[in-house]
């Protein structure tokens, strides 16, 4: 994978596309916001800096200049594999998906960072369902080095393959888990993180004291309270509403504190606000 693409460059695929310049790969990103494009050029440097700290400046510009963003998607055109990390809506992901399915040249795969959306029928809006799949990396990427690798029905065995390779050449450790809403982290997170919050509805303990509980009790290095001001409340609440309608299961059926917060604009880290106060 000489020529990686990536559509969407917010926080997610901003650092995806670090991750990928730093193990040498040209990046190309396709992103329709210029002010986006502007912010993350700005920020990938510090991110870099805390990625590569034994690098030299003279390295890490090297690393930079392997990404080149543009508003035009034809500058994915050539790329070995494009990733589509964009906003978790359905809608938006799927018209870019067929897009980007014309777009790129025939032996392409495309991936999705989806965290929630069936893999299956993302695959069949890019008009490629045996060359597409997911590749779920965690926030933030530079950091984290799980990427949950997820075929759809009709993804093939040479596109998985060649898919776990590049994650390996990301540096990243990649694990095959079946198409299920959620995947394998999130199911597991969401339904931890929604008892967690019904301990507090129900005055059981404060936020603050799960999290010590989690902590200390738990090893976790991060309460889920913490955890989810972290990953976003937004985001949070959308997948506890994906895998709850895919499913069913009261375990995951949202918070109404959650509710509450994410109407009030109580996003976590992103705001200063969530939880805790920033």
């Amino acid at each position: 994978m000489a020529k990686v693409g990536i559509a969407g460059f917010g926080t997610m695929g901003s650092e995806i596309a670090l991750v990928a310049a730093a193990a040498d790969c040209e990046v190309n990103v396709y992103e329709i916001v210029p002010e986006v494009i502007e912010h993350n050029l700005r920020r990938l440097p510090k991110v870099l800096r805390m990625m590569k700290r034994e690098s030299s400046e003279e390295e890490r510009t090297k690393v930079m200049a392997r990404i080149e963003a543009s508003s035009d998607p034809s500058s994915l055109a050539d790329c070995d594999i494009v990733i589509e990390a964009v906003l978790e809506k359905l809608e938006l992901k799927k018209d870019l998906l067929s897009q980007l399915g014309k777009e790129v040249k025939e032996d392409a795969i495309l991936a999705t960072n989806t965290s929630s959306f069936g893999v299956t029928q993302l695959a069949s809006a890019s008009g490629r369902p045996d060359r597409f799949l997911g590749l779920h990396f965690f926030n933030p990427p530079s950091q984290m080095q799980l990427v949950e690798v997820v075929p759809g029905l009709l993804t093939s065995e040479a596109t998985r393959d060649t898919a776990i390779a590049f994650v390996e050449k990301l540096g990243k450790k990649p694990v095959v888990v079946k198409e299920t809403p959620g995947f394998v982290v999130n199911r597991v997170l969401v339904a931890m993180a929604v008892e967690a919050m019904s301990l507090v509805e129900h005055g059981i303990a404060t936020v603050k004291e799960v999290d010590d509980a989690l902590r200390l009790g738990a090893g976790w290095p991060l309460g889920p309270f913490k955890l989810v001001d972290l990953v976003g409340l937004d985001v949070f609440l959308h997948a506890c509403e994906s895998i709850y309608s895919e499913t069913g299961d009261s375990k995951f059926h949202p918070p109404l504190m959650l509710k509450r917060y994410v109407s009030a604009g109580l996003l976590g880290r992103k705001t200063r606000r969530g939880f805790y106060q920033y």
